[in-house]
């Protein structure tokens, strides 16, 4: 993008940049060549400049969602679809405590404790393996979100009971688990994502993302 049209499209990648930060210590840093903003976390070159405000998105993951060892993988998967990764955070910590072992009453499994009908219809092969079991939760997360038009705490409820007793319902069903896990969920977000997520039917453009020989991050418009 060129001219005055630039700045948006510093605001437009902002989370994107967030999300492929290698360690929490780096820098995202950006600088115009062409006409077209690139930006990077290697400073290679003089006219690289710091990306107003990355710091405090970087910083703002509500407290009560603590480091894990699967945080860089939920950030590439929240990326890739369009959600939050403190939500998709919160949903594992409530479902399973981050074990991936896990194994429920009712049969449900893994991280974010998916039924066996659930793991099928998203190809899991194995759902203690805690990456496919991420991805398959989180694209089931999507896709409620998706049905009940961004509504974090509908999508919710339709995670814990089945998106059926949420149309029967109109709302939240009365179960008491349903509610509390709806509490216990959006407790651990905070302010961040307790009502609408920016989810849609389709997924959104996204910048090129390249890694280059010395291992920096380039994104690009």
């Amino acid at each position: 993008m060129r001219g005055r049209r630039i700045p948006l499209a510093v605001t437009a990648v902002l989370i994107a940049a967030a999300a492929v930060t290698a360690r929490g210590g780096e820098g995202i840093l950006y600088y115009v060549e062409g006409g077209e903003i690139v930006f990077t976390n290697t400073p290679s070159r003089p006219d690289v400049r710091p990306v107003p405000g990355l710091e405090a998105i970087k910083l703002s993951l509500p407290p009560d969602l603590p480091p894990t060892p699967y945080d860089p993988f939920i950030r590439r998967v929240a990326s890739e679809q369009g959600l939050d990764p403190s939500l998709i955070k919160a949903v594992a910590l409530v479902e399973s405590g981050f074990n991936p072992r896990a194994v429920s009453p009712k049969g449900a499994r893994g991280l974010m404790q998916l039924m066996p009908a659930t793991a099928r219809r998203y190809g899991v092969r194995d759902p203690h393996d805690p990456y496919e079991n991420l991805y398959a939760g989180t694209r089931h997360l999507r896709d409620l979100l998706v049905e009940f038009q961004g509504d974090v705490p509908l999508a919710l409820a339709a995670y814990n009971a089945g998106a059926g007793a949420v149309r029967r319902s109109g709302g939240i069903p009365a179960y008491r688990e349903t509610r509390d896990y709806v509490r216990k969920v959006t407790a651990k977000l905070g302010r961040s994502a307790r009502r609408s997520s920016p989810v849609g039917p389709t997924e959104p453009k996204r910048p090129t993302v390249e890694r280059g020989p010395d291992g920096s991050i380039r994104i690009s418009n």
